[in-house]
């Protein structure tokens, strides 16, 4: 069994499967199978991400991947970072991993503007693999759901931190939610922003999807500097 779509010129026969659990790995392939497809476990070590996707072509349409690739060895990147690199080269992939609520603020917000589809362990059965590829599938190509699309939208930082050992920074995003700040890591600002502008009330724009239902789902690119209100128009 394979899956095709009717608005997408693209079929999906064979999925490969990259984890760092042995156990997942097994897990995956059950739950492939039974969505129909035919699985294909990618094993090794991967010291970049052009390594592990020459591995890929050609062998499976479409990807399953774990998240902390790094800790066993598998690879020396994140699945976040290999996933968001097959978006650029349109192969659909999901990405998948139990660590979600702990890593969603830094490390897969780095990428999430292309990670289509995010599936804790528990929702990578057989349905949600098959519906998630679909998803990726009509995202790449220019179906995009009004969760995702990016708008043009100001947000205001409230604090500067570290998780992790990475700077963070905390926003107000108004557009999104006016009461509740969201955490991105602060490498995702042009360098001349995180020089000049990187402090406690500074305004910026930024591209958001701000129609995401929850802030997990949000995404951060194309930083600016917002100008400060002037004093003397009646509006600051």
């Amino acid at each position: 069994m394979s899956l095709s779509s009717n608005t997408v010129d693209y079929e999906i026969r064979k999925i490969a499967i990259i984890d760092e659990n042995k156990n997942e790995v097994e897990m995956a392939k059950s739950e492939v199978e039974a969505a129909g497809f035919e699985p294909l476990v990618i094993r090794g070590h991967f010291n970049e991400v052009e390594d592990l996707t020459s591995v890929i072509l050609g062998k499976a349409q479409g990807v399953l991947c774990g998240h902390r690739l790094s800790h066993s060895g598998l690879a020396d990147f994140p699945g976040a970072k290999f996933v968001a690199h097959l978006y650029d080269l349109k192969v659909p992939a999901i990405l998948v991993t139990q660590f979600a609520d702990i890593d969603n603020e830094v490390s897969i917000r780095n990428w999430r503007d292309k990670i289509p589809v995010l599936l804790n362990r528990e929702e990578a059965d057989a349905s949600g693999i098959a519906e998630g590829l679909e998803s990726c599938l009509q995202e790449l190509h220019g179906h995009i759901p009004s969760t995702r699309k990016p708008y043009r939208t100001l947000l205001r930082i409230v604090d500067i931190g570290s998780q992790s050992g990475e700077k963070v920074i905390d926003a107000i995003i108004p557009g999104w939610n006016p009461y509740r700040a969201v955490r991105f890591p602060a490498v995702l600002l042009p360098k001349s922003i995180r020089k000049s502008h990187m402090k406690e009330g500074t305004r910026l724009f930024a591209k958001v999807n701000i129609g995401a239902e929850k802030a997990s789902e949000l995404y951060f690119k194309d930083f600016e500097v917002a100008e400060e209100p002037d004093a003397d128009d009646g509006l600051a």
